[in-house]
This record gives structure tokens, C-alpha cells and sequence, in this order.
């Protein structure tokens, strides 16, 4: 009667076993990624393949166009507008990106006028930037393309948001 017991207990335990989702090798599972206006919407998230060669083409452009502002071609607020006009072109609209957009724009006008220095200027796109990395951490409905934003990030020397 006891074997019988342990028997059944033993068999218990080993057909739960059975039902047990096993790692499958050699196979890797792909999930598929749905983005639905510019944002990644699944449980893990990943940067867009895009990413990092977006930013490196909004750094260029930003290079340009900061050329022509030296050459006094344009104006600070008209380059600010350019590079936009390029980051929707080259990635499209999303929350973070168009926020930071939105304070460097305002950051160009104030120094523009002469209301903010340089200093000034650099500090207030810091502490917007700081805002989003901490808020990355817990959103919910990530961008799949921050590039505008991560540009930033790179030439302030902050961490970028991935």
C-alpha cells in the first residue's frame, strides 16, 4: 500500500512535468512586434533596426545645419525648424521625440533673443532629457525610434534611452 502511494505520488509529479512548457534548442522563439503609430507594443521592447543609424543621420544633419548657422546663413530658431522637418521625414512623430523637439525649439527661440546663454540653453535640454530617462524605465508604450531624442542624449554625454 505504501509503494502504491509513493507510486502515485511520484507519478503526479512526473506527469506535471510533461505539461511543463521545455526550452526548445536550437530553435529561437521570434515574437512578433506590432507598432501601431510609431510605438513598439509588446511585453519586451526593442529599439527600431533603424535606431542607431537614424541617429548618426540627424547628427549629421544637426552638423549642417550648425555649419550654416556659423556662416550666418540661417538662424538658430530656422536650423532648429530644418532638423525637425528631417527627424519626421526620417523617423516620424512619437511622444518623446516630439517633447524634446518642443524644448529645443523653445531653447533656440530664448537664445536666439538672447533671454538664455549658452549655459542656459544646454541645462534646460539636460533636465528635460533627465525627465525622460527617468520616466523610460516605467512607460509603458515605448517608441520604437527615439532618434531624435537619443541624438540629444548623445551630444549632452547622457546615457541614452534603449
Amino acid at each position: 500500500m505504501k509503494k502504491t502511494l509513493a507510486l502515485c505520488v511520484v507519478a503526479a509529479f512526473l506527469g506535471g512535468c510533461s505539461s511543463m512548457n521545455m526550452p526548445k534548442h536550437g530553435k529561437k522563439e521570434i515574437k512578433p512586434v506590432q507598432v501601431v503609430d510609431g510605438t513598439a507594443v509588446t511585453a519586451e521592447y526593442h529599439l527600431a533596426s533603424s535606431h542607431w543609424s537614424d541617429v548618426a543621420r540627424i547628427r549629421d544633419e544637426a552638423t549642417r545645419l550648425s555649419f550654416q548657422v556659423s556662416q550666418g546663413s540661417i538662424t538658430k530658431v530656422q536650423a532648429a525648424q530644418l532638423l525637425d522637418q528631417f527627424r519626421v521625414a526620417q523617423v516620424g512623430h512619437n511622444m518623446v521625440d516630439d517633447d524634446m523637439y518642443a524644448i529645443y525649439l523653445r531653447s533656440a527661440v530664448e537664445s536666439q533673443q538672447g533671454t538664455i546663454d549658452t549655459a542656459q540653453s544646454k541645462a534646460y535640454i539636460q533636465n528635460a532629457l533627465a525627465g525622460w530617462q527617468q520616466r523610460w524605465p516605467v512607460m509603458r508604450k515605448k517608441p520604437a525610434n527615439p532618434a531624435f531624442t537619443n541624438f540629444l542624449m548623445e551630444v549632452m554625454n547622457m546615457k541614452p534611452l534603449q
